[in-house]
């Protein structure tokens, strides 16, 4: 991504030894840093809808060669980076010398914009008054493209998302059920967890990271396509059951029987093998009553 022997000619040989060591470093201690990890996985629900609806190609890479080197978003489609640094710690200055963060995001913004991007860079932190000071003494220089951010230094994923109410609503969305109950919502935010640790963090696409979640089992992530249809005569199968409803929702199958008695979601969604054969087996076997569906419903 950025070269070596570009970032020499634009601040010399000791930047580019800072920079190799800072990598180094963050590298290291990147392993096990809950801190870091749990951000990752907010960014990426939050920006999850603008993939899954508006098919926006969303690269994200962590520890990269880099100034500001912790998380970098790439939006390709608009040429935008966001880059994050994070400090899990009560005592962060912005500083003026050489090696500072004021430093290292002047030299990020230079550097991107020697690659014609435009650069959003954020310093985040786990302390709230910690925050709003560092927000209000942003040094001149650096302040039209940086910004300084919260975010909560809980080591439970799921904790988090009381305190964060855009977290929450990105992982209802997400979600396979209209109104996903406390279980489901854990699900998909271990499931997403998982799916992030397992992924290339160097430029892996969102869309990728969220298709490796949904191939969980179960994982309750919704479906991506946009043709949300049973096939006709499987429709037609289910409906001339008796005390049997059902309804698509996100593009899984959500079944009641007598009112509720019993019920139950397929733990598959509509665009995978699992379901196309479940159809197929309904086709085949064409059930009359419950007593005959419920062992493909299992």
């Amino acid at each position: 991504m950025y070269k070596q022997e570009q970032i020499k000619n634009l601040f010399g040989d000791e930047a580019l030894d800072y920079l190799k060591n800072k990598n180094q470093g963050g590298t290291s201690n990147q392993k096990g840093s809950d801190y870091e990890t749990n951000f990752t996985v907010y960014q990426l629900a939050l920006l999850l809808k603008r993939v899954i609806e508006g098919n926006e190609l969303i690269k994200f890479s962590t520890q990269i060669p880099a100034f500001v080197d912790d998380l970098l978003i790439e939006f390709a489609t608009s040429n935008i980076f966001n880059h994050y640094q994070l400090k899990n710690c009560k005592n962060v200055i912005w500083g003026k010398e050489l090696k500072s963060i004021t430093d290292d995001f002047a030299k990020q913004q230079e550097l991107n914009l020697a690659h014609s991007k435009t650069s959003n860079l954020y310093l985040v932190v786990s302390a709230q008054t910690l925050c709003t000071a560092l927000n209000q003494n942003i040094p001149n220089n650096i302040k039209s493209y940086s910004q300084v951010i919260y975010f909560p230094p809980e080591p439970n994923l799921i904790k988090i998302l009381a305190q964060q109410p855009d977290f929450r609503e990105a992982i209802e969305y997400l979600s396979a059920f209209e109104k996903p109950a406390p279980d489901k919502i854990e699900c998909v935010v271990t499931v997403l967890l998982g799916a992030w640790l397992c992924s290339d963090k160097s430029g892996v696409s969102l869309i990728d990271v969220l298709k490796k979640a949904q191939e969980s089992n179960p994982s309750y992530i919704r479906s991506f396509s946009q043709e949300l249809q049973l096939d006709p005569q499987v429709e037609n199968i289910l409906s001339n059951i008796d005390n049997f409803s059902y309804n698509l929702t996100k593009g899984f199958l959500h079944w009641s029987y007598r009112d509720g008695l019993e019920e139950g979601t397929l733990p598959y969604s509509i665009d995978t093998d699992r379901f196309r054969r479940f159809q197929e087996l309904i086709k085949k076997n064409n059930p009359t009553s419950f007593e005959q569906l419920e062992t493909f419903l299992i």
